[in-house]
């Protein structure tokens, strides 16, 4: 849903096709740099789910931890190489120059929310492995309802740089409101 919001927002923003094509690119060394963060967010599942379930709540809440911090890690590892290395990463996919700088500014924009973009899927698992519909479902849904695509839809009055700069706040707003709602719900 997000995805088609902001495609339809950038094929009709001033910048138009290279925009669109910039986004394209981003998005694909996104996924690529974000499969880590999937492999943390699995792997923390069914090792959750067994101490929650053998009713080691200790242990539970500090698996939690490592994979918070190891998605944090790795997230912001991640955002420091794109940032650094987005000229020659966009250059594996567009010549054209102008898209070029157009996807590199924007990769090194978005590099900000992936250093958090781990942050809210992890809560969500974690939720979903102990059990706990309810806060998972509030993240996982409710983070793009209520944060990112309001963002994208009033920045998309206005550039595409600015749809980047709500892309990448709506990624660090959501893993804001997932750790708040993991604070709230103390109990596990």
């Amino acid at each position: 849903m997000l995805a088609v919001v902001v495609n339809a927002n950038l094929a009709a923003a001033a910048a138009g096709g290279a925009a669109l094509a910039a986004y394209a690119v981003c998005a694909r060394l996104q996924v690529f740099a974000g499969m880590p963060e999937v492999g943390i967010s699995q792997g923390l599942q069914p090792i959750t789910g067994y101490n929650f379930g053998s009713g080691n709540l200790a242990r539970t809440l500090r698996t939690r931890r490592l994979g918070l911090f190891a998605t944090l890690g790795y997230g912001i590892l991640a955002a420091v190489v794109l940032s650094l290395a987005a000229d020659p990463l966009v250059r594996l996919f567009v010549n054209d120059p102008a898209t070029t700088t157009l996807a590199a500014n924007a990769l090194r924009i978005l590099s900000v929310g992936i250093a958090a973009a781990g942050v809210a899927p992890l809560l969500a698992g974690y939720y979903q492995a102990i059990g706990r519909a309810t806060p998972s479902y509030l993240i996982s849904i409710g983070t793009v309802v209520v944060i990112k695509l309001p963002h994208v839809l009033v920045a998309s009055a206005h550039s595409a740089e600015a749809i980047w700069v709500a892309l990448s706040a709506g990624e660090c707003l959501a893993a804001l409101a997932a750790l708040a709602l993991s604070r709230y719900r103390r109990t596990a």
